[in-house]
């Protein structure tokens, strides 16, 4: 066999081939494999990367088929890499229900003394599931607002989100804070608090506005980094914004939190080569609300006689809106005690003819009927002070409960005057809001919206007065005179009970005051009893001792008392039996067995009759009026 040597210059070639034509193709090998990638954000922790380099290359003696080649396996295992992002996502003023609530709470104004509640996200960014540790408090809150959990309650974690869905929750942070997955956030929380990779918690901070704030921003930062607004730094103990208050991640226990392909025996052992803390800030701007506010005198703090609680912060508040008190509309107000008889127009007194309530009296013991007109949806609620003491209280002092109307006049009849208020100027408080007793309003609440209107009244005591008149009004038949009814009226001089200026019904007094009956002869007596104070007359008892020579004949005794008859109308007289045993009102008392009772005074020396009036007598208005007024007793006797 013929050797051929190769000449310097073919081994020249052959380098020049090996290092143009197979280098790249193993370069290219190299490339098209994924030799040198690049490592992706956010990639699991514990993910292993394996990588291993192929090539190829030709005989000289066989061109065309290429031979393939492939390097050992080399793996990375990617490091558990912390990460947290805080995001402030709102801030809002709180609902008008919300616990030390401001005057002007809920009307979408963040003003003076609101409550303000600011949400933050903290979200998990790093590679692997963790837990965040929440803090008691805000990093910082400008000097014109106040956190302070006695007052405004504390931090909460309002929502958790697991990488795809969220769950509501509300869970206050106790005292020095707490990780998610400890104590009650990790038995309140989805998965033991541990928070996937992509979740999320929201967090919520009420902050309260300072009184007399009026412009600038209110800023609360959540976390303490470097600056106010610093994501995913390394905790640090120095060159923080604020020096406490951290947000940070915190690794679960080995074989903890959640239980997932991605972490089959829970989360993985060893942790983070460092923790991770972020912050942000969240402004506020400072707005001017549109308040209405009441018109009864506030002279301090607290209450006493004349003085209510009636000052923007202590007493009633509404949002101007378009539903409101009488037709006038709603102003808005710096102060409270700006209005007054010009301005309040919703209600009006109506016995007969409507007036405004401003400056009207009522009387102790009586009803009255009220107009109230209002404008748009609502439920009106309404109180008296009745006994003068400032405030709105007592179970008797609220006339009016959520009385519900879409508009228009409510009219409220045979409201009751208590027989104790006190004499003397008090004030009545109106208001109309969508907000109802149970969710909230009392005589002093902040509502959104709606109008409050207080009227200054005066309460006259209640003096019930009772009028007797006593006539003949009929003498028995005798052999020869026939029995005569005396049907005029007779007015006696002396005697003012009787005055036809009194509201006894025109012709009502019948009957003699002086007669001249013969022995044996029969004598009806009648006593006309009338109501004319300025309220009613409870408990009303009537006696009559039968007078010497005289003999009551059993079961005469009667009772005229209109119950609903129109007025100046006489109801026919009802028959009461003479016993005690029954429950008609009469007894007749024998004068050899009863004393003599109150009313009746003197010497019973043949026997008497009670009458107990069934009911309470409303004081009469106008002649006749009511009919159940009035009245009389009637019973028979013979002259001895």
């Amino acid at each position: 066999m013929k050797l051929t040597r190769r000449s310097p210059r073919s081994k020249q070639r052959r380098n020049c081939w090996q290092r143009y034509y197979l280098a790249p193709l193993v370069w290219m090998s190299l490339l098209s494999t994924g030799v040198l990638p690049a490592i992706a954000d956010g990639t699991a922790a514990g993910e292993t990367i394996d990588n291993t380099a192929f090539g190829s290359f030709e005989s000289p003696s066989d061109p065309g088929v290429p031979i393939q080649i492939n390097s050992n396996t080399v793996t990375l295992t990617v490091a558990e890499i912390a990460g947290i992002d805080v995001a402030a996502t709102s801030g809002q003023e709180a609902p008008s229900g919300v616990a030390n609530a401001g005057p002007a709470q809920g009307d979408g104004i963040v003003s003076a003394e609101d409550v303000v509640f600011y949400t933050f996200r903290i979200t998990n960014i790093g590679n692997d599931q963790t837990q965040f540790f929440i803090p008691e408090a805000p990093a910082s809150v400008s000097a014109n607002a106040t956190f302070d959990t006695a007052t405004t309650g504390r931090i909460r974690v309002i929502a958790y989100n697991d990488g795809t869905n969220t769950t509501a929750v509300d869970i206050p942070i106790p005292d020095g804070g707490l990780a998610t997955g400890a104590g009650v956030l990790g038995t309140g929380l989805p998965n033991n608090g541990s928070i996937p990779v992509d979740g999320f918690i929201d967090v919520q901070i009420p902050v309260k506005v300072n009184a007399g704030v009026t412009t600038g921003n209110v800023t609360v930062v959540l976390g303490n980094t470097t600056d106010a607004a610093s994501q995913n730094e390394p905790v640090s103990a120095t060159n923080e914004f604020s020096g406490a208050n951290d947000v940070t991640t915190q690794d679960n226990a080995d074989g903890g939190g959640i239980i997932s392909t991605q972490d089959p025996s829970g989360d993985r052992v060893g942790g983070p080569n460092t923790e991770r803390e972020a912050s942000d800030r969240q402004d506020v701007p400072i707005g001017t609300p549109q308040l209405d506010y009441g018109d009864a005198p506030d002279l301090a703090v607290g209450t006493a006689a004349g003085d209510y609680e009636t000052a923007p912060g202590r007493g009633p508040s509404h949002v101007v809106s378009t539903n409101s008190l009488g037709t006038n509309g709603v102003d808005a107000e710096t102060t409270a005690e700006q209005d007054g008889p010009t301005e309040d127009d919703g209600v009006q007194l109506n016995n007969g003819t409507p007036v405004t309530f401003h400056g009207e009296s009522l009387i102790a013991g009586q009803t009255f009927d009220l107009d109230i007109t209002t404008v748009g949806t609502g439920v009106l609620n309404a109180w008296i002070d009745f006994d003068g003491d400032g405030e709105f209280s007592d179970v008797d002092e609220k006339i009016i409960v959520d009385e519900a109307s879409t508009g228009g006049v409510i009219d409220l009849d045979d409201l009751m005057v208590p027989f104790d208020a006190a004499p003397g100027t008090t004030y009545a408080r109106f208001r109309y809001s969508t907000v109802d007793t149970a969710g909230g309003m009392t005589s002093t609440s902040a509502a959104p919206d709606g109008e409050v209107e207080d009227y200054e009244i005066t309460i006259v005591g209640a003096t019930p007065n009772l009028r007797l008149v006593k006539r003949i009004t009929r003498l028995g038949a005798t052999d020869v005179t026939p029995a005569v009814d005396i049907t005029t009226v007779v007015d006696e001089g002396s005697n003012n009970d009787d005055d036809a200026s009194l509201n006894w019904p025109a012709g009502y007094l019948e009957g003699a005051v002086t007669a001249t009956p013969e022995p044996g002869q029969e004598v009806d007596y009648t006593v006309y009893f009338l109501s004319d104070g300025n309220s009613v007359a409870a408990n009303v008892r009537l006696c009559d001792l039968v007078p010497a020579n005289t003999t009551y004949q059993p079961g005469s005794l009667q009772l005229s008392l209109n119950t609903t008859e129109p007025p100046n109308t006489v109801a026919p007289p009802a028959a009461l039996t003479d016993t005690d045993t029954d429950t008609d009102g009469g007894r007749f008392f024998n004068n050899t067995v009863d004393p003599v009772d109150a009313p009746c005074t003197g010497t019973n020396t043949d026997g008497g009759v009670y009458v107990d009036i069934p009911n309470d007598l409303p004081n009469s208005t106008a002649t006749g009026t009511p009919s159940n007024a009035y009245g009389f007793i009637r019973f028979t006797v013979i002259v001895d």
